[in-house]
């Protein structure tokens, strides 16, 4: 009886925990596809992953997205937001050579964004889906017509970009220590600074009133009203912060990259948020998920994209039609799970009801 409880337990933290198993399924996989194109698989390519830009940018905005869909939302316009952020965050460095202004102004106008979507989402009651689309273009297209009406020495390129000017100081600390740099010259910094946002919100979202209100809208908007919770207030403010984790994915992307440009960097960002919170088990229904999942979901990601990269003979091309097979795949399970196990629950109970009357 001892051993069977013991086994129930381990089945059931692998059910409630299976991102973490999945992303190290996915990374195991690369490493056997690298094995097997004659490359000697190892740490540095673990370190890879963790500080990819698909795992550290992508992660960061995906907690955000995940606050947003919990509530039973959805962001399409995070992509933009991250090119306003990372322009505006640049040019303020360039104009005046301070790290802690670039960072308030980056975080700053990410959350204004952020609130945009929350007042039209929260309070005009628009749709989700169309409110954040009109303001992906929005925000995109301003950019792109600051980048070309800018003064090259404040946008820091004359080739519609926005890139950080070399010869202002901390340039060094930026590029080279925060954006490239590793701790004990194996963990990278960018990846401790996703590690430490990951454990704020799951804070948040665990032991704070703001957090089980999140949950409680996602799960029934209609009974979280009448229990007195501000439903259009809560909203806006989970918008405002998915656009200031925005802001603070952009200083990462500026420190990683040194660049950015509107008119390609940022496509299908949120798409790939939302890919990584499904697959650290999200509920695109909206209520249910575990914000540690979305860390794992981008690792996986993460580990997906550089598969295809790896695998002789596959075309690049096809990276996201691949991605997209397994977000679809992840929804099926999502949604056939419950069935599965509501008619297995079904079952059982039959058959206890026929022991009884036998």
């Amino acid at each position: 009886m001892e051993k069977k409880n013991i086994l129930g337990n381990i089945l059931k933290f692998i059910r409630k925990n299976s991102y973490i198993f999945v992303a190290i399924l996915i990374i195991v996989v690369y490493g056997i596809v690298l094995t097997n194109n004659g490359v000697n698989f190892n740490w540095g390519h673990v370190s890879g992953i963790l500080a990819s830009q698909n795992t550290v940018i992508v992660g960061i905005m995906a907690l955000g997205m995940a606050l947003v869909v919990i509530t039973g939302g959805i962001d399409l316009s995070l992509g933009s937001t991250l090119v306003v952020c990372t322009g505006v965050g640049i040019m303020t460095y360039n104009v005046t050579g301070s790290i802690p202004l670039m960072i308030l102004a980056a975080i700053a106008i990410g959350a204004l964004c952020g609130t945009i979507n929350g007042l039209l989402v929260g309070y005009i009651n628009m749709p989700p889906f169309i409110a954040t689309l009109g303001t992906q273009l929005i925000y995109r297209s301003v950019m792109l017509s600051m980048v070309r009406a800018i003064d090259p020495n404040i946008t820091g390129s004359s080739s519609s970009q926005f890139m950080l000017n070399s010869e202002k100081p901390g340039y060094e600390f930026l590029r080279f220590t925060i954006g490239n740099g590793k701790l004990f010259n194996s963990i990278p910094i960018i990846t401790i600074v996703l590690i430490v946002m990951v454990a704020l919100f799951i804070i948040i979202s665990k032991m704070t009133k703001f957090g089980k209100r999140v949950y409680a809208i996602g799960s029934n908007a209609t009974a979280a009203r009448l229990s007195g919770i501000n439903v259009e207030l809560t909203k806006c403010i989970v918008y405002t912060i998915a656009g200031a984790l925005v802001g603070a994915a952009s200083i990462l992307q500026a420190c990683k990259i040194g660049n950015i440009t509107p008119a390609s960097s940022g496509l299908s960002y949120e798409m790939y948020c939302v890919i990584a919170c499904v697959l650290g088990g999200i509920n695109m229904a909206g209520g249910k998920g575990e914000l540690l999942g979305v860390a794992f979901g981008a690792i996986s990601y993460s580990a997906v994209s550089m598969i295809i990269v790896s695998v002789p003979g596959m075309s690049v091309d096809i990276q996201n039609a691949f991605q997209g097979l397994v977000l679809i795949t992840v929804i099926l399970i999502q949604l056939v799970g419950p069935i599965i196990k509501e008619k297995m629950r079904q079952i059982k109970k039959r058959k206890v009801n026929k022991a009884v009357e036998g």
